[in-house]
Formats: C-alpha cells, structure tokens, sequence
C-alpha cells in the first residue's frame, strides 16, 4: 500500500509531465507563428546619386555609366518576414577580354578567372525597403552584368544590365 506522501509526489511529477508538454506544444506554435513568409512587393535596379549631400537619389535605369566610384544598385520593397532578413547576392561578372593566342600562351596551364561573386549579409528593412549597393572600381571592365538577389532563400530579383 502506498503513503499519501508517495501518491502526492506522483500526481505531482505527472502535473509536471503535463504542463511541460503543452508548454512546448506552445512555444512550437508560437515560433511557427513568427515565421511569417516575406513577401517581395517590388525590385527595382539603377544608379545611385549623392552629388547633393542633403539626399540621395536613386535613378533607376539599366545603364551604369563606366566611371570609377560611380554607384548603383537595386532597392526591394518586402512585406512581412522578420525584423532582419538573409540576403545574399550572385553577381556575374562579364567574361575577361580575349588575349590573341601564342604557341607559349597555349602551352601553359593558367586557370580561368573567377567570374562571379556572391555576398550575402542580413538587412533590416526601413520603411518596407532593404538596399543593396555596388560601386565601379578602378580595373573593372564594361560589359553586360547579371545580378540575382535571393531573400530568404526566394530569389527576390534578377537584374540585367550594362556598364559603359
């Protein structure tokens, strides 16, 4: 025959069972609630100009102009998803000049240059927006480019455009 301390301990331990289990049935729910899907409402590509220092003006356009430190990029309008959001970017840069071939040149083993670059960081949005930003450096050639932009693991934008 069991005490009544030892009945008390079990009905204790199995109320302790119980509300650990729903517990955890509610943070589930609950986490699985936050996770609202982001939803890419625009995406638009162009130039960025900051020759007044009061604002910056994006002009959008297809067209970089091949200056060195001339900036661009894309702006996205989002909705939903969390407070900052996985973006990586898979830039393809346009193939290296072709160089007249020799009988010395063809004999050796140079590999082929990197073609592509890919960043990826986290944005907080402002204002429904995040902002991705590229500037023209001093030795990158002109040339048609590709940009894709993947937020939250969707493919949020491809842009296609020229620098010359």
């Amino acid at each position: 025959m069991k005490s009544k301390h030892g009945v008390a301990s079990m009905i204790g331990k199995t109320r302790l069972w119980i509300f650990l289990f729903f517990a955890g049935i509610f943070f589930a729910a609950a986490t699985r609630a936050a996770e609202v899907p982001v939803e890419i409402v625009s995406a638009e590509f162009g130039i960025f100009d900051d020759s007044n220092p009061q604002e910056m003006v994006f002009e959008p356009t297809g067209v970089v102009p091949h200056k060195v430190g001339q900036r661009y990029g894309w702006i996205i309008e989002v909705r939903g998803g969390k407070r900052s959001l996985s973006v990586r970017e898979e830039y393809l840069l346009p193939a290296p000049a072709q160089k007249k071939a020799d009988a010395l040149s063809d004999s050796l083993n140079v590999p082929v240059q990197r073609r592509n670059q890919v960043s990826q960081r986290q944005l907080v949005p402002v204002d429904g927006k995040i902002y991705g930003e590229w500037a023209v450096g001093p030795n990158e050639p002109a040339g048609h480019r590709q940009l894709q932009v993947v937020v939250e693991g969707q493919v949020g934008a491809l842009f296609e455009f020229d620098v010359r």
